[in-house]
């Protein structure tokens, strides 16, 4: 037998680890392994079949398409699920609390390559895709279609106007422009301590004829100012700051509530180095779940506060406005646990977003501006609020709002 018979022979007595299409064997891998090379040569199989009958392309069209609805179906869903999970979750757990803080558009961000390519191969889920858009843009973002431009002209006697305005980090950026053509009755500052009287002597505030600092909340008004007190008692202190004015609105007690809640600025700084995953990571019954609990307490004592306020307005004879920096994203269980119970103005009556902060920033995925709405102006049932206007276009940290809000009460407001 000649040496190269031999060597044929030697190689047919081989087993052979290839099969068709160049599939491993069956028997080879494990369990995943195998699966997978069996999916694959089925494709391949698929694709060769295709080809000799000449509608290969239009096979790979087909696969394209269904892959494009497929992600298009599984990025609406998360979108959604996770809307419905900040909002009904948010504070209550250390990683959707500081999900919250994220810009929405890097959530939005894959809807920019998958709108196209829907619209060129999928129409039908193009349409699913911006339905979806439009619900996270109005449900969960706020964005309101009511445009209601103010001009600055005198308000009727059952209606009062009111600002808000946190001044730390005003970058030396003033409040005048959006002051006069807002023309608020009423200013709630925070941050502002012992600022009532120089607000009060500076000619750029001389329509306010009356002023109270309470700590670092500063109210300054155009009608008398007859109560002031700080919310909390040594027994069931605050965490943030909160105060309690009574104003006499023409001849009508009027409570007014400003509100700045502790910031979470440090907080999140610690959380981005990955202490944020503890939220999901310490569940009960886990050895991580003393470290949940650790950094739970932040969050907890904010939503503490909120309870206190909201007991205060249910308890309160006078109708209410609520406003400040509650350091409490929009899209989070805080706002949604307020707006139970009070009116948010901008829902009611605002256009755009509403964002407040930051004023400026250099993050690309907030566009150069604000991507977040903490700054607010909240009413009980005595009122309905006709217009809500936030600040454009100042680099100032946060961005004021004001909110015109009429009385319902025919009886208080004659």
């Amino acid at each position: 037998m000649s040496t190269d018979t031999g060597k044929e022979l030697a190689t047919a007595k081989e087993p052979s680890s290839v099969t068709l299409a160049g599939t491993p064997h069956a028997g080879s891998g494990n369990f995943g392994e195998r699966w997978f090379n069996q999916k694959v040569a089925r494709f391949g199989h698929r694709l060769v079949a295709a080809a000799e009958k000449g509608v290969l392309g239009s096979l790979i069209l087909r696969i394209f398409r269904g892959a494009i609805f497929s992600l298009a179906v599984t990025y609406c869903g998360f979108c959604v699920a996770l809307w419905l999970a900040l909002s009904w979750v948010g504070e209550k757990n250390i990683t959707s609390a500081f999900l919250l803080y994220v810009p929405p558009l890097a959530w939005l961000l894959p809807f920019f390559v998958l709108l196209p390519l829907a619209l060129i191969f999928h129409r039908p889920s193009f349409l699913a895709q911006i339905a979806t858009v439009a619900l996270l843009l109005w449900g969960w973002l706020g964005y309101g279609l009511v445009h209601k431009p103010t001009d600055g002209s005198p308000h009727l006697d059952d209606e009062l106007t009111i600002m808000t305005y946190n001044r730390g980090q005003h970058m030396n950026q003033s409040l005048q422009p959006f002051k006069n053509a807002t023309s608020p009755d009423l200013i709630a500052f925070q941050e502002a301590s012992g600022r009532a009287d120089g607000f009060l002597r500076s000619p750029d505030y001389a329509e306010f004829k009356h002023g109270v600092s309470l700590g670092e909340l500063t109210l300054i008004s155009r009608y008398p100012i007859t109560e002031s007190a700080a919310l909390g008692t040594p027994e069931s202190p605050l965490n943030g700051a909160v105060a309690r004015f009574v104003i006499d609105w023409n001849g009508h007690p009027v409570s007014i509530f400003v509100v700045h809640l502790r910031t979470p600025r440090d907080v999140l700084s610690f959380y981005k180095r990955g202490a944020f995953l503890w939220g999901v990571l310490g569940v009960p019954g886990t050895p991580w779940a003393k470290k949940r609990r650790e950094y739970q307490t932040f969050w907890d004592g904010q939503m503490a506060d909120v309870e206190k306020i909201l007991h205060a307005v249910r308890t309160d004879p006078n109708p209410c406005v609520v406003a400040g920096d509650f350091n409490a994203p929009s899209t989070g269980w805080i706002h949604r646990s307020i707006t139970k119970e009070l009116g948010d103005s901008h829902l009611a009556s605002g256009s755009g977003f509403g964002f407040t902060l930051p004023g400026a920033t250099r993050n690309p995925l907030s566009l150069g501006g604000p991507w977040m709405r903490i700054d607010y102006v909240f009413y009980d049932h005595h009122w309905s609020s006709l217009e809500c206007v936030t600040e454009k276009d100042r680099p100032s940290q946060h961005r004021a709002v004001t909110s015109r809000l009429r009385l319902l009460d025919d009886k208080l407001a004659h």
